[in-house]
Formats: C-alpha cells, sequence, structure tokens
C-alpha cells in the first residue's frame, strides 16, 4: 500500500491507498518539535485503529510546507516503515508545468493540489485551500499552473482578532448568522468573521475569474472549505482530498 503525507503548518494529513482507492485518512494537529519516534507512535496506532499495519506500508510520498520537520519526517519512515521518503517540491516534478517567475517559491502543497483538480476536470479552474493561509491556485484549460492569490487563513485571522481585542470572546466553531446586522456579540462575530471572510473569497474568485480565459470552475479543499461552499455559489465543489489525490498521481507516474 502506499502511504501519501500532507505536512502543513496548521495539520499533517495522511492516506493510505490499497489501489486506486483510498482506504483511510487521518489528520494530526502539527507540532514544531514532533519527534520522528513521537510520529510513529501515533500513525501506527490510527492505522491499528482501523485494522492496518506498518508492515502493509510500501512507500510514503510527502508534499512539506514546513523544511524544519523533514528531519523528524524521515526518521519516521526509516525507522518504522524501512523506506527512504519521497518528497515533492513543486518546482522539481514534471506532472504540471509552472507559469512562475519563480517556481521555487510555490508551495509543493499548491502544486499537487492543483494538478488532482486538473486531472478530475481537465479544464479552467481555481483552486482554494482553506488551510493556515488561504490559496486561490489558477490552471489554465491546457493543465498549466498560472500562480495565484494568498490570504490569511480564516482561523488565523480570527486569533489576531481575539489576541488583540481583550474583551472580545475567543471563538471554537463559528457559523453563518442569517443576517449581517446582529444584536449580540457571538453573531457580531460570526458575521464579521463567517460573512466578511465569505466577501474576501467571492471578490477574489471573481477578479481572477475575469483575468482568465475561459471562466474557471471554482473548487475548494482544506478543513473549512464545507463552512464557506455553504454561503457563495462562486464554490462548484468540495474535494477534500486533493493533496492525497496529487500525490497519488506524481507517485504513480513517477514524476517526482
Amino acid at each position: 500500500m502506499l502511504m501519501t503525507m500532507d505536512v502543513g503548518n496548521t495539520n499533517i494529513k495522511f492516506g493510505l491507498w490499497r489501489g486506486d482507492q483510498m482506504a483511510g485518512n487521518w489528520r494530526l494537529s502539527t507540532r514544531g518539535d514532533v519527534s520522528g519516534d513521537e510520529l510513529g507512535l501515533v500513525v501506527d496506532g490510527a492505522l491499528r485503529l482501523a485494522g492496518f499495519s506498518f508492515g502493509q506500508v510500501g512507500d510514503l510520498i510527502i508534499a512539506s510546507v514546513v523544511p524544519p520537520l523533514r528531519p523528524a519526517v524521515e526518521r519516521f519512515s526509516s525507522r518504522y516503515l524501512g523506506r527512504t521518503p519521497i518528497f515533492v517540491e513543486g518546482w522539481s516534478q514534471s506532472a504540471m508545468r509552472l507559469e512562475y517567475s519563480n517556481p521555487r517559491e510555490v508551495g509543493s502543497d499548491r502544486v499537487v493540489a492543483s494538478l488532482a483538480a486538473w486531472r478530475r476536470y481537465r479544464r479552467s479552474l481555481i483552486v482554494l485551500d482553506f488551510g493556515t493561509a488561504t490559496t486561490f491556485d489558477c490552471v489554465s484549460s491546457e493543465g498549466d499552473y498560472l500562480g495565484g492569490a494568498i490570504a490569511p487563513g480564516f482561523r488565523l485571522s480570527a486569533e489576531a482578532l481575539f489576541r488583540r481585542a481583550s474583551m472580545l470572546p475567543k471563538m471554537e466553531s463559528f457559523y453563518a448568522p442569517e443576517r449581517a446586522l446582529c444584536k449580540d456579540t457571538l453573531s457580531g462575530l460570526n458575521a464579521g468573521l463567517v460573512l466578511g471572510y465569505t466577501g474576501l473569497v467571492e471578490g477574489l474568485v471573481r477578479r481572477l475569474s475575469a483575468e482568465m480565459d475561459p471562466v474557471p470552475l471554482t473548487v475548494a479543499t482544506g478543513g473549512l472549505a464545507y463552512l464557506f461552499a455553504a454561503q457563495t455559489d462562486v464554490i462548484s465543489e468540495v474535494l477534500p482530498d486533493l493533496t492525497m489525490e496529487g500525490l497519488k498521481i506524481i507517485y504513480d507516474e513517477k514524476k517526482w
């Protein structure tokens, strides 16, 4: 079986593939001081609960935007899987052509998710990824990565507000209120955060769409994708496993 791993600033996501089907996927919180052994123990527990074991894993392919965690991931792979991990870099993979001024600046997760979305639709696309940052990645109808926009992530924006405004309550969950004109603080926060962030998403999607020809389809991925897809008609579909799918494509075609 193939293990795919997306090492992000907020979460480490990993999936296990049996042939072309994902047999399971899991999400861990990212910690800058995590060790390879800690990763091994946590991943081992997750696999065992799902009825799998390290002995079933043949290879590990990774997209990472957290370089300091590379030694821990390498130790995890070598000690627990007995494999040298395959790290995919956006600039060096050959599955998608990058039309970017400096390809080394593009995160591998952005390229991998864009590749997976284009292989699904094979048309002009905007791929939204709601992560630590919210990224808007544009793909041509020919399958070339065109670039895009980067905004502060929703939770990052909310946390900054709570840290700097001492009288506002910190919220752990969010919802879209029925009205923007609210008469209590909790509803007002949700209106400003959820509805306001939806406005950011809609505005950027519309501006990017106006600069692309033909008009793109917009799809979303990431932890909060469902929340915002429910608030707007600019998002056509939520695809939660795009990065995992892109890594599988690159592994199968040996284009890392």
